[in-house]
């Protein structure tokens, strides 16, 4: 019997429906949680937005729009990059972004900045939902439907 030692090709595909394909939805379940709170936490802060700029309930909902809008841009944008550079590269930019909005919505000294702002919340959140989702159906072919789910 003969026990090669040389690298095999095989050896290192992956397998979907494996252990390795629920650790990494686990994974992707995280990364998208974290990430996604981007087009939700503006509307549990609205009430304090509202107060703190004393605007009214229709501006102060703005931000929730600019999300939607970076949101639905940001799909497309992270595709973009998505094919050109990979997934990692993606999550990496839009977890970046992601950070700076919301330092600067911190900060913002206007709600009109404020809610610009959340337009590039919107645009990084949108890094870490649909990529992930477009991989994860390729982890699995008998457990597919619920990989995703």
């Amino acid at each position: 019997m003969v026990i090669s030692s040389e690298y095999s090709p095989e050896a290192a595909t992956f397998i979907p429906d494996s252990r390795r394909a629920w650790l990494r939805l686990a994974v992707a379940v995280v990364i998208g949680s974290l990430g996604s709170v981007g087009m939700w936490s503006v509307v549990v802060a609205l009430p304090v937005v509202q107060t703190d700029f004393g605007a009214t309930r229709g501006t102060a909902s703005l931000a929730f729009t600019m999300v939607m809008l970076g949101f639905g841009l940001g799909q497309v944008v992270t595709g973009k990059i998505s094919d050109r550079y990979g997934i990692v590269a993606a999550i990496g930019a839009g977890i970046g972004i992601l950070g700076l909005g919301y330092v600067g919505a911190g900060y913002a000294p206007s709600v009109w900045a404020f809610i610009l702002l959340h337009f590039a919340i919107g645009l990084s959140s949108a890094a870490t939902f649909g990529p992930l989702m477009a991989e994860a159906s390729h982890w699995f072919e008998r457990y597919r439907g619920l990989g995703v789910a």
